[in-house]
């Protein structure tokens, strides 16, 4: 079949109502589309001009829908007249009607992706990198022992020079870049050896640790993205896109393609190790070993003393005070596990529940490496 090189606006998503010859409706003061993307095609770097088939294609970022997509992420196709199509849904998830050209006929009834904080992706690339290294100082700093903390973001406990006295330091990896750059190491190469050597992250996938790739990605990709609000799969999967991260074990689109004319690629959760490994997620799992303390409960306040703790009676495991109170985003219904794309988005949304209750709350702290009395 014919390719036709679609816009990547159309590419990754349908025109947000644009009308034909546009390529971006007019957007508010919020919008997360670049500064180039109202009409400014000559500040655009990612534009790649129109060939000798009066093709047009489009940059790289616009506005990006919510569509119809299956267990890995990957959007499911529409064909009309010989050409295949992205399908955008409703917000309740009801496949939208597209005219003759694949646009929308109803376009305010399309649900847009905002990225918030997740626009630090679109940075320079030496932007990530250089972010990257400062995250690996964190993890490789002498003597570090690596932990994760109540969210899942890692957590280096190292030996640090104060004063001229040698302590003990504790540092959670909180910067919003450093944790999108150790997730698109992570998305792009797991624990597995990169096209540059060893893999620099791999000995977190070694004894004494033992941490698992998608794990940390998902808590890196929540620790990236706003504190409050949610995070979705469409959200999730458009990140992927944007820094390549599609994995040692892509999935290939055979009818979606980049403005390159390049098949587009995407990371491949029921197989994402080549060797039949697929991801799932069980929230209880995740978090009912993650203990949390309430400084002031019952309206007494427990203050913390010289040796860092409270004898506050209120901990919880962060599985069962959720859980019972509602807190984690209850969209993605009641199954225990959730697989593949899915589950790798709840797993993140879950993440950012969870930073943002903690964090937002100096009446509560993380108890880490907390155990029950029998």
């Amino acid at each position: 079949m014919k390719k036709l090189l679609l816009p990547a606006l159309l590419i990754l998503a349908v025109l947000s109502g644009c009308q034909k010859g546009r390529m971006w409706t007019d957007g508010d003061d919020d919008s997360d589309r670049p500064n180039w993307a109202n009409g400014n095609t000559s500040e655009n770097p990612h534009i790649k001009r129109n060939d000798e088939s009066g093709t047009s294609r489009g940059g790289d970022y616009g506005d990006l829908y919510v569509l119809l997509r299956e267990e890995n992420g990957v959007p499911e196709m529409v064909e009309i007249a010989g050409e295949w199509y992205v399908q955008p849904v409703d917000a309740n998830g009801n496949a939208l009607e597209l005219d003759a050209e694949g646009e929308l006929l109803n376009p305010e009834l399309a649900s847009e992706v905002e990225f918030g904080r997740l626009n630090i992706v679109r940075s320079p690339q030496d932007v990530l990198d250089q972010a990257f290294e400062e995250a690996m100082k964190t993890l490789t700093a002498p003597n570090a022992v690596i932990t994760v903390d109540f969210c899942g973001r890692l957590t280096s406990t190292y030996d640090l020079m104060v004063e001229g006295e040698l302590t003990r330091y504790t540092k959670t990896i909180d910067s919003p870049r450093e944790n999108m750059a150790l997730y698109q190491y992570l998305m792009k190469w797991l624990f597995e050896p990169t096209d540059d050597g060893p893999n620099r992250l791999a000995f977190l996938g070694q004894d004494p640790y033992n941490f698992k790739p998608l794990e940390l990605a998902a808590s890196c990709l929540a620790a990236g993205s706003d504190k409050t609000g949610t995070l979705t799969l469409d959200e999730m999967v458009y990140i992927n896109g944007f820094v390549n991260c599609w994995g040692i074990n892509p999935i290939v689109n055979p009818h979606e393609y980049n403005f390159l004319g390049e098949q587009k690629r995407y990371f491949n959760f029921l197989d994402f190790d080549g060797m039949g490994s697929s991801y799932s997620y069980n929230r209880r799992e995740t978090y009912e070993n993650r203990y949390i303390q309430f400084l002031v409960w019952n309206n007494v306040y427990y203050p913390i003393d010289e040796n860092g703790n409270s004898a506050s009676p209120a901990i919880f495991s962060i599985a069962d005070y959720f859980e019972t109170n509602g807190l984690f985003t209850s969209r993605w219904g009641t199954e225990e596990t959730v697989d593949a794309a899915g589950g790798f988005a709840l797993a993140a949304d879950d993440a950012v529940q969870v930073l943002d209750f903690v964090h937002g709350d100096s009446n509560v702290i993380f108890l880490p490496g907390y155990s029950p009395a029998e």
